[in-house]
């Protein structure tokens, strides 16, 4: 056997413990990497957090306006405005449904 291999079976027998690495990572480039990726994490976070923000904002908006539609509006504007905030209840009870499939 070469010098640049090791039998597993020979160190095992001698009853050492041993820790096998092998990348070829410096601890300093690990660390930096540890920090970019949780970086990168915070960053998404935030980003998934202001535009679920934006969505809730916006669809409240709508049903804000449909409300006032069913309080001012005519019977036809009624009609388009109850399909609407159904069509938001029904994707909002689909959403938190499937919230707990994961």
């Amino acid at each position: 056997m070469s010098d640049s291999q090791i039998n597993i079976d020979q160190l095992a027998a001698r009853g050492h413990n041993y820790e096998l690495s092998v990348s070829n990572e410096s601890p300093e480039d690990a660390t930096a990497r540890r920090e970019r990726e949780s970086a990168d994490a915070e960053l998404r976070r935030r980003m998934s957090f202001g535009l679920f923000l934006f969505a809730l904002a916006v669809v409240a908006a709508i049903v804000a306006g449909c409300l006032l539609t069913f309080a001012n509006g005519n019977a036809e504007d009624k009609k388009w405005a109850g399909g609407i905030v159904s069509a938001i209840a029904s994707g909002l009870v689909g959403f938190l449904v499937g919230q707990g499939r994961r």
